[in-house]
């Protein structure tokens, strides 16, 4: 995503405070605005539908699994494709880039339609939600396929114009669909998917004027899946930690529970906005510039001090954004916990989820901040080290969630536990392999003379 990064860093060098907002604003539509929309989304359906008298528990449930399902499944297809895609550009080998994700779209395209007809199953929903909710699940699937190949090979704008029409008509439509057709429940999730459809359609557009029109049909995706199984791996634990504290408390305390759970979690999240954008920002200029110069210097032969005195930078920078990324989101799940009330009642929760949400919040800051660490860890290419934090956050979920229930506390509090806890292993971890990069990344390399 260097490209990316060289327009953001144009933005900040115009040293007005008009170009650095906007850099962070970028930070913001590439990192957040898709979820964000989305989330948003069902928030405003909720509250419709309740103020209509509609029953839309229903409807919410399903949309809830089939974001879950989605976003854990294809985890390690987006992370491999992007690589693959990133690679091709470093090497400047763009024509090997078309044809591995036309069939990566058609694979996702086939592999969640049948994931939504096993899950319209196993929900037992009606027939007239059943045919939309199936092609729904492979609209979403693709959706995240598009997303990590265009957030680096397109404009944001192009992932901010998609979401931000799409977003806003799956809500008109199925508002339109409701009060206007008599659809009742259904006509939210056709409306929905009405949307989102829209949403996919313009990112695979965007996506397709980006791809090179000369295709080399021969390049094949399957030896960077054995190459990147590590990443696909960590990934794929990462995003299932996502939902496993959901999915322990649906086990131990039923679907109602589960869901109430969800959408305390999915307004939690909101808070980790700022952060994520910050550190994209920063990882995409002032973080690739030294990261770039480094690996620059092992290219062209460089000596073994001037290889050591890059990998200082690089430790100073990593640093400071893991501080900088601490001290943001501090401040951002400040003012969420102090906000905790009004949000909860303004996003139409009972009042007795403010604590709740409370404790998410601080659980979220924890988890953003080890997927920092994660990212960190991807940029070096120490794939056991990603594995580790990824697995460790995932086991710990499910141990500490389902020991918190046990003991008679709120589920939520196993999960700020072992959030807490992966994130200051984490960064133990980046720190120390920070301490010894030259000797992890290229102690088979020949350094030169020092």
């Amino acid at each position: 995503m260097a490209g990316i990064g060289w327009k953001l860093q144009r933005m900040i060098d115009r040293g007005s405070l008009a170009g650095t907002i906007g850099a962070y604003l970028t930070g913001v539509a590439v990192t957040s605005a898709p979820w964000l929309l989305t989330t948003a989304v069902l928030t405003s359906l909720r509250l419709v539908a309740r103020r209509s008298g509609t029953d839309f528990e229903v409807i919410e449930r399903f949309l809830t699994v089939v974001y879950a399902v989605t976003v854990v499944l294809s985890a390690p297809v987006h992370v491999v494709v992007s690589r693959f895609t990133a690679d091709r550009l470093y090497d400047h080998h763009v024509e090997k880039i078309g044809a591995p994700l036309r069939r990566a779209t058609a694979l996702t395209l086939l592999m969640f339609a049948v994931t939504g007809v096993i899950l319209v199953l196993l929900m037992r929903l009606p027939l007239v939600l059943a045919v939309v909710g199936a092609p729904l699940c492979a609209i979403v699937g693709a959706q995240w396929l598009m997303l990590s190949v265009g957030g680096g090979m397109t404009s944001p704008v192009v992932v901010l114009r998609a979401f931000g029409v799409g977003a806003p008509l799956s809500l008109l439509a199925a508002w339109v669909f409701d009060h206007s057709f008599g659809f009742g429940p259904a006509g939210y999730l056709y409306g929905f998917s009405l949307g989102q459809l829209a949403t996919l359609a313009m990112l695979v557009q965007g996506v397709a004027r980006a791809v090179p029109g000369r295709a080399d049909e021969a390049a094949r995706l399957l030896p960077a899946f054995r190459e990147y199984r590590l990443l696909a791996l960590s990934a794929l634990a990462y995003y299932l930690s996502i939902w496993a504290d959901k999915i322990v408390v649906y086990l131990v305390m039923g679907g109602d529970a589960a869901a109430f759970y969800a959408a305390i979690a999915a307004v939690a999240w909101f808070s980790v906005i700022p952060a994520f954008a910050w550190i994209y920002v920063q990882i995409e200029t002032s973080f690739y510039q030294h990261f770039r110069a480094f690996y620059t210097n092992i290219e062209v032969g460089a000596s073994l001090k001037q290889l050591k005195e890059g990998a200082d930078r690089i430790s100073v920078e990593a640093k400071r954004i893991l501080r900088g990324a601490g001290i943001v989101q501090a401040s951002a799940s400040g003012i969420a916990i102090a906000a905790a009330p009004i949000l909860v009642r303004a996003v139409g929760l009972s009042p007795n989820a403010t604590p709740l949400f409370q404790m998410a919040a601080i659980g979220a800051a924890a988890q953003m901040l080890t997927l920092l660490e994660v990212l960190l860890l991807y940029y070096f290419d120490l794939r056991r080290d990603a594995l580790l934090i990824s697995t460790g956050l995932l086991a710990g979920e499910a141990v500490f969630t389902l020991a918190a229930w046990a003991a008679g506390w709120f589920p939520v509090v196993g999960y700020v536990v072992a959030c807490a806890l992966t994130a200051g292993a984490g960064v133990v971890l980046v720190r120390r392999r920070l301490s010894t990069l030259v000797l992890d990344t290229f102690q088979s390399q020949p350094f030169g003379v020092a």
